[in-house]
């Protein structure tokens, strides 16, 4: 291993200052593109769950440290140690700011991308302090760094001849972040972190391989769980994967390698134990868990993202790179994913975190000594690039899920001043996914994962704004589910095939009627004892 100089660390400098800007230019121009009609929502791709990022945010704000589902309305137990790097600005926010303030949306967005500019710095670093464990020349290990952080496949392939939905999946460089950087890069910032702590505590163990170091690596690692906690699986695949290369390349146990990943790994330990015991013990999380369905693409989709890679670090292991105790963690780790990401769990393509970056340095050499090197780096850039592009159209469009009309916001402003804090809160999927992110209340469907039975649910909102319901039906419906408001926008009265006045109006209390958003409160009988919502039923101030 060469030292890295001043120089190169310059240049490392000016290529992640250009990775920031052209990844924060999307966002900056949906921000001039708001106005009084359409205001942005914060993210430029992934809102759906940009929005569940914003609202665990929120919950930090509110004083919460435990996390618990607020897409659903399921009382269940929360649960300390889920996704502190963003309940934790949410804390420093909620210093300054009441979560009952309309600005705190702005702020938290604008605290999202800080964070996301800051860990994306620190991750471009902690890539390039990686690939000089490997790569002497500066010229390579420059390359290595292109193509590990902007660097993909044949995807963009397929969506220029008209084919991304090949045999069912998207090309793997357009949803898989765990497989590609950019995609983190451009808006994932916890996940920034997690890889960025991951090649850190891989750092310590190769260059320096002693107990201290052992232990710095497995605080690293431990900093990894507590921003995805399936990535500790990949953690333990890529120590078992290195050990077993270096076993057989050495033909004797690495009793010392051995002994210094099981120290790192131990510290990591009582984390996942204690994931495992509340996903097991938790029955929300427990169903959450079930619910998070995440299964790796046709193999051909890999193939065509990694195999322009493949190949040419097939030919640097012939012929420009010794196998050496080092390098054996990158070639175990580049074979194993393969394996890890169709075993039968449901986070398949999980375990494909951070292989792009084995793979651009295997890769590399090979590059050097092809004729068409320029040709061929254009060309494993081109999906990022239709990825950049692709958003940027999107943003010009000016229309949901990227911006969201002032006149709802305004109305969800309303509700947030108004209502109790937790209240559940129906409407459409959409409606739900961003109101966590700007009120504190509960949302009766919003997402994917975090929505129990999310299908089920998305079924009883159809039926209940088609006004398909019985009156004994719907009070069972607000009784079981402990719903106390009702949004009523233009998306929900798609659903009513634009009915002047559905029958469920009748039973309930208008509190909001403004540009065309509604919003309704459930009033049921209640005892002297108990409130059959579990909720106080006094009206509030109507507008």
């Amino acid at each position: 291993m060469a030292s890295i100089s001043q120089r190169e660390w310059r240049h490392v400098a000016y290529f992640t200052v250009g990775v920031l800007v052209i990844t924060t230019v999307p966002y900056l121009l949906a921000w001039w593109l708001q106005d009084r009609s359409w205001l942005f929502n914060g993210f430029v791709f992934g809102v759906e769950d940009g929005n569940a990022y914003l609202g665990k945010m929120r919950l930090g704000v509110r004083g919460y440290w435990d996390f618990f589902l607020f897409f659903t309305p399921e009382a269940h137990a929360s649960a300390p140690l889920f996704y502190l790097p963003y309940i934790l600005p949410g804390q420093f926010l909620g210093l300054f700011m009441d979560s009952h303030d309309p600005a705190l949306f702005g702020w938290m967005v604008l605290t999202f991308h800080a964070m996301r500019l800051g860990f994306d710095a620190l991750l471009i670093v902690s890539i390039y302090r990686f690939i000089a464990l490997f790569l002497d020349t500066s010229s390579q290990r420059f390359m290595a760094l292109l193509l590990a952080c902007l660097g993909g496949g044949l995807g963009w392939l397929l969506i220029l001849i008209g084919k991304s939905n090949l045999l069912g999946d998207l090309p793997a460089e357009f949803y898989i972040p765990e497989g590609f950087s950019f995609y983190i890069l451009y808006g994932l910032p916890h996940i920034a972190l997690a890889r960025a702590l991951l090649l850190i505590g891989l750092h310590l163990l190769i260059t320096q391989p002693r107990y201290a170091q052992a232990i710095g690596a497995g605080l690293c690692w431990a900093g990894v769980g507590l921003c995805v906690p399936f990535y500790l699986l990949v953690i333990y695949g890529i120590l078992g994967g290195w050990g077993l290369a270096r076993w057989l390349r050495n033909k004797r146990f690495p009793k010392a390698f051995a002994v210094q990943g099981l120290l790192a790994s131990s510290l990591t330990f009582p984390l996942l134990l204690y994931y495992l015991m509340v996903f097991n013990q938790n029955k929300a999380f427990a169903q959450w868990s079930s619910q998070n369905l995440l299964p790796s693409p046709h193999p051909l989709h890999y193939l065509l993202a990694y195999g322009i890679l493949a190949i040419l670090a097939m030919f640097s292991l012939r012929r420009y790179l010794p196998i050496t105790d080092t390098n054996a963690l990158l070639i175990a780790w580049v074979l194993m994913v393969p394996l890890w990401v169709y075993l039968p769990i449901n986070v398949q393509r999980r375990l494909a975190e951070g292989v792009l970056v084995p793979l651009a340095i295997l890769a590399t050499p090979a590059l050097f000594h092809v004729r068409w090197q320029m040709g061929i780096v254009v060309i494993l850039l081109l999906s990022s690039l239709l990825l950049l592009i692709g958003s940027t159209f999107a943003v010009l469009q000016q229309t949901r899920p990227i911006y969201r009309p002032y006149d709802e916001v305004a109305a969800l402003d309303w509700l947030n001043d108004y209502a109790d804090e937790n209240a559940v809160a129906l409407g459409t999927f959409e409606t739900g996914n961003f109101l966590p992110a700007r009120t504190n209340l509960r949302a009766f469907l919003g997402h994917g994962p975090e929505t129990l039975y999310a299908s089920d649910k998305r079924d009883l909102v159809d039926r209940f704004f088609a006004d398909q319901m019985t009156e004994a039906e719907r009070l069972s419906f607000y009784e079981q589910y402990h719903i106390r408001y009702i949004f009523y926008g233009p998306l929900e009265r798609e659903l009513a095939s634009h009915q002047a006045q559905p029958t469920w109006t009748h039973s309930v209390a208008l509190l909001y009627d403004y540009d065309g958003y509604q919003i309704f409160e459930v009033l049921l009988t209640c005892t002297d004892e108990t409130c059959a919502l579990g909720c106080h039923c006094s009206s509030l101030p109507s507008r």
